[in-house]
C-alpha cells in the first residue's frame, strides 16, 4: 500500500495553520465575545432589520443593560422550555412497560378497589419524588439546585451562591440598581438575611431590603458588588415554618432578568434505630433465630435441637398456629401461641416483633443446622459497610437454588406487572466472589432485624407465602445469595399437615390478596391468568 507523503515544507505550513486555529478558538473568540458584550451592555444594540424583535425590547437607557445581559445568558429561542411532567414523560421512555390484562373471574372483586388504592398512592409517591432541578446554561449565578436540606421550623443557609466572573466584570458598568429577588414558591419557608449583613451595612443608602417576613424577599443593592459578594457568600437563609416530614419547596432566585431553581428539602430526620451488641461481642447476643410452624412437631423438635447443638446460646423464637399447640419449654426459645390457621405472614410478623438482637436468622422449621452452618460468615457481609448488604441468604441444600432479579413493567393507570425473573450481569457481590445480588431465594436468611421491620409482612395473605415475601422487599432490601454457609431441608409430613397443605396450595393461585398489596395486575407465577401470555403484554421500548 503506497502512502503520499506531504513535502516537509507543507507539512510544517499545516502544523502551523493548526495552531493558530486553536489560538484564535482559545483565546481570541472567547475576548471579541467579552468585547462585544460588554459594548452591548454599555451602548445597546443597534437595529437591524433582521434581528427587530429583539431591538423593540431594547433602548439606550440604563434600564436596558441588565435585559440586554438576561437576554445574552438566556435566549428563549434558543433554550425551548419544557415543563417538569413533560420531562418526566420523556425520563420513563426506557422503563419496563406493560398492557395490563382482563382480570380473571377470581381477581374482579377486588380488582377496582385496588386501581383506587393504587392511585392515591402514586398521588402520594409524587410528593416525595426528587424534584428535577433544571440547570440553565450559562446562569450569572453559580449554585446548588438540590441537595439543601432543614428541619421543620429551623434555618439553614442557601449555600453555593457566587457570582460568574465574567458577571462580576460586568456589573459596575450597568446603568442601573442590582437587584436580587428569592421567592419561596410554595409558601413552605420565608427567606431572610442574616443578620450578620445588617450589622455589616447600617448605611441605607447603598443597600435596601424589602419583603422580610414573608415569601418574597427583595434586594437593591445599588451598585454595591461587595456587600452583593458577601450576601451571596451563605448569608440568604431560609427559614421552615410548617411542620412537615419530607417535602421540597421551592427557591426562585432571580437576578438582572434571569431565574434559577433552588430545591430546600424540609425533612424531620428519624433518629437511630441502634441494638446493643452486648459487651461480648458474641454471635449469641448479636442475633435471633425466628420461624413460623405448623402442625410438625417432629420437625421442630429437631429444629431446635440442631440449631443448640451448634450454637447452645442462640435464642428461637418460635410463632406456631397449629389447632393444638405443644409448647417446647427450653432454655433460649420463645414460644408464642396463635388462633389456628392464624397464617404464615401473621406469625413472621409476631415472631420479628419479639426480636431483641440487632441481626435476625429467618428458617422454615423443615430446616437443620449442620457442621455447614456458619453464621459467623453470614454476620461478616451485613457488617461490611463497603457493600450494605441488608439479607444475605445461604445455601439449603435439597432444594433448588433461586436467583435472578425479578422484572416489574409498569402500566400508568392499571398498577405493576410481575413478568417474572431475569438475571442481568455483574451482579456478584464486590469482594465476596461466592455472593450474588438478588432478589428471590430460599429461606435461611440472615437479615437486618430494623430493615425487616420496615418491610414487614401482609397480614391479609393468611396461605403460605414465599414469593409474596420476596416481592415485598423489591426497592427496600438490597439481598444477596452466598454459598459459604449452608443448612439441610428434609420434608416432614404427617396427614394433618398434607390436609392444610393441600387446602392452601389450591388457595395460592386464586389469593387476590398479594396483588392488592403491592398494586399488581399480572403475576407471572402460579396465579392463574387463563389465555394471557406476557410475552404479549410487554410494551416495546422506543430505545430497542
Amino acid at each position: 500500500m503506497c502512502v503520499r507523503r506531504s513535502p516537509p515544507n507543507m507539512t510544517l505550513l499545516g502544523g502551523c495553520l493548526h495552531r493558530l486555529a486553536n489560538f484564535n478558538l482559545k483565546v481570541i473568540l472567547p475576548i471579541v465575545l467579552l468585547l462585544y458584550f460588554y459594548v452591548q451592555m454599555k451602548n445597546g444594540v443597534p437595529c437591524e432589520a433582521e434581528v427587530e424583535p429583539i431591538c423593540e425590547r431594547q433602548s439606550t437607557d440604563g434600564a436596558s443593560a441588565s435585559q440586554t445581559m438576561a437576554e445574552i445568558m438566556h435566549d428563549d429561542g434558543h433554550f425551548p422550555y419544557k415543563d417538569e411532567e413533560a420531562l418526566r414523560i420523556e425520563m420513563q421512555a426506557g422503563r419496563p412497560r406493560c398492557d395490563c390484562p382482563e382480570p380473571p373471574d377470581w381477581l374482579k372483586p377486588v380488582n377496582k378497589r385496588r386501581i383506587e388504592e393504587g392511585k392515591k398512592w402514586e398521588e402520594q409517591k409524587k410528593k416525595l419524588r426528587d424534584p428535577l432541578s433544571m440547570c440553565k446554561a450559562m446562569s450569572p449565578l453559580s449554585y446548588v439546585g438540590s441537595g439543601i436540606t432543614v428541619e421543620p421550623y429551623q434555618l439553614v443557609p442557601i449555600i453555593g451562591l457566587s457570582l460568574h466572573p465574567y458577571i462580576e466584570q460586568l456589573l459596575p458598568d450597568m446603568n442601573t440598581d442590582i437587584i436580587l429577588q428569592i421567592s419561596s414558591t410554595k409558601r413552605l419557608g420565608k427567606p431572610r438575611l442574616s443578620k450578620k449583613i445588617y450589622e455589616i451595612e447600617k448605611d441605607s443608602q447603598h443597600f435596601s431590603v424589602s419583603g422580610e417576613g414573608t415569601y418574597v424577599l427583595k434586594l437593591n443593592f445599588k451598585k454595591n458588588i461587595k456587600l452583593l459578594k458577601e450576601i451571596l457568600n451563605n448569608n440568604i437563609l431560609y427559614s421552615s415554618d410548617n411542620y412537615e416530614l419530607d417535602v421540597r419547596d421551592k427557591l426562585q432566585l432571580t437576578f438582572i432578568e434571569f431565574t434559577v431553581d433552588i430545591y430546600v428539602h424540609i425533612r424531620r430526620e428519624p433518629l437511630p434505630d441502634l441494638y446493643d451488641p452486648g459487651e461480648r461481642n458474641a454471635i449469641t447476643d448479636k442475633v435471633t433465630v425466628i420461624t413460623k410452624t405448623f402442625e410438625r412437631y417432629d420437625a421442630l423438635d429437631k429444629f431446635v435441637s440442631s440449631i443448640h447443638t451448634f450454637y447452645p446460646n442462640l435464642t428461637i423464637i418460635i410463632a406456631d398456629d397449629s389447632e393444638f399447640p405443644k409448647p417446647i419449654k427450653k432454655n433460649h426459645v420463645k414460644y408464642y401461641i396463635m388462633p389456628f390457621r392464624e397464617g404464615s405472614f401473621p406469625g413472621k410478623n409476631l415472631a420479628l416483633s419479639q426480636v431483641r438482637t440487632k441481626y435476625v436468622l429467618f428458617m422454615d422449621d423443615d430446616m437443620f443446622f449442620t457442621n455447614e452452618t456458619n453464621l459467623e460468615v453470614m454476620l461478616e457481609k451485613l457488617e461490611d459497610q463497603n457493600i450494605d448488604m441488608d439479607i444475605n441468604c445461604g445455601l439449603v441444600n435439597n432444594l433448588a437454588k433461586l436467583r435472578g432479579l425479578r422484572n416489574i413493567a409498569y402500566n400508568d393507570t392499571q398498577g405493576y406487572c410481575n413478568m417474572g425473573p431475569f438475571s442481568p450481569p455483574n451482579r456478584q457481590v464486590p469482594g465476596y466472589p461466592q455472593c450474588m445480588w438478588g432478589e428471590m431465594f430460599i429461606f435461611f436468611c440472615m437479615a437486618k432485624t430494623a430493615v425487616l421491620r420496615k418491610i414487614g409482612a401482609y397480614p391479609q395473605i393468611v396461605p403460605a407465602a414465599h414469593e409474596e415475601a420476596w416481592i415485598d422487599t423489591i426497592g427496600k432490601a438490597k439481598s444477596a445469595f452466598c454459598e459459604d454457609s449452608s443448612v439441610t431441608h428434609t420434608h416432614y409430613r404427617n396427614n394433618k399437615y398434607d390436609k392444610y397443605r393441600w387446602e392452601t396450595e389450591q388457595l395460592m393461585p386464586r389469593n387476590p390478596m398479594a396483588f392488592f398489596e403491592n398494586n399488581i395486575c399480572y403475576w407471572w407465577s402460579y396465579y392463574q391468568f387463563p389465555g394471557v401470555n406476557k410475552t404479549d403484554l410487554k410494551v416495546k421500548s422506543p430505545f430497542e
